[in-house]
Parts: structure tokens; C-alpha cells; sequence
């Protein structure tokens, strides 16, 4: 009866890094999404470059910003996958504590800590993105305002 009591226990342990890989999974999605649509606005822009002349140092800025804002948002998805990743091998460990009875306390905390980590400097990539995509947009509009 105490072993089903500890495997409940185990159980409920392992809804927090689920319920973790959930929510970065969807901010992933995000990053992802956001990535795809860089990569073909850049691609457009680069056949309108071959095509037409027209307004070439605006698209050659255009570009340019778009390609920083890939490798930001390559930076984010990095981070994130870390935080995956971290969230996962905290899933592993629980099992391989209850299974082996071995104390995994203090790798847990540092693997929940590294998961935590990425979130935020994935968060924090992802904000300078958002931010850089607002003033690219302020470039752009600027003389309709």
C-alpha cells in the first residue's frame, strides 16, 4: 500500500513539468510561426530585389532587418527547446529516483532551474523581436503617419 502511495505521490510530481512542456510548447508554436513568416517575407522581398530595381535600399533594409530578426528569433527557439528539453530529463529523473531509489533532488532543482532559465531568455528574445518588428513597421510606415 505504500509503494501505490509513492507512486500517487510520483504521479502528481510529474504534472509540474508536463504542465511546463505545455505551455513552452505553445510559445514555441509562436516562435516558429513567426519564424516562418520572416523567412518567406525575406524571400519575397530578395525575388522583388532580382525582379525590379525599384526602391532597392528600403527592400535591401527591409532584408536586413528580417534577418536579424530570424536569428533572434533562432536564439528564442533555442532557448526554449532547452527548456524542453530540462523539463523532459526532470520527467526521466523522477522515474529513474522511484525505480533505483536514488536521491535526485539536487539534480531536479538544477535541471528545473536551467528549464526556468531558457523560459525566460526565450521570453526576453522573444520581446526584442516583438519590439525590433515595431520599429521595422515604423520605418516602413513612417511617411503615411
Amino acid at each position: 500500500m505504500e509503494n501505490i502511495q509513492y507512486l500517487i505521490q510520483l504521479m502528481q510530481s510529474l504534472i509540474s513539468p508536463v504542465v511546463l512542456i505545455s505551455g513552452v510548447g505553445l510559445l514555441l508554436l509562436s516562435l516558429t510561426n513567426r519564424l516562418g513568416r520572416v523567412i518567406d517575407r525575406s524571400r519575397i522581398l530578395v525575388k522583388e530585389l532580382d525582379n525590379d530595381k525599384k526602391n532597392f535600399e528600403i527592400k535591401k533594409i527591409q532584408i536586413s532587418v528580417l534577418y536579424k530578426r530570424s536569428r533572434i528569433l533562432r536564439t528564442s527557439i533555442t532557448f526554449i527547446s532547452f527548456s524542453i528539453l530540462f523539463s523532459s530529463l526532470m520527467i526521466l529523473l523522477l522515474f529513474l529516483g522511484y525505480f533505483l531509489k536514488i536521491n535526485i533532488e539536487l539534480v531536479f532543482i538544477t535541471f528545473f532551474i536551467l528549464a526556468i532559465i531558457g523560459l525566460i531568455l526565450s521570453i526576453i528574445s522573444f520581446l526584442i523581436d516583438v519590439s525590433l518588428t515595431l520599429k521595422a513597421l515604423k520605418f516602413q510606415i513612417k511617411n503615411y503617419l
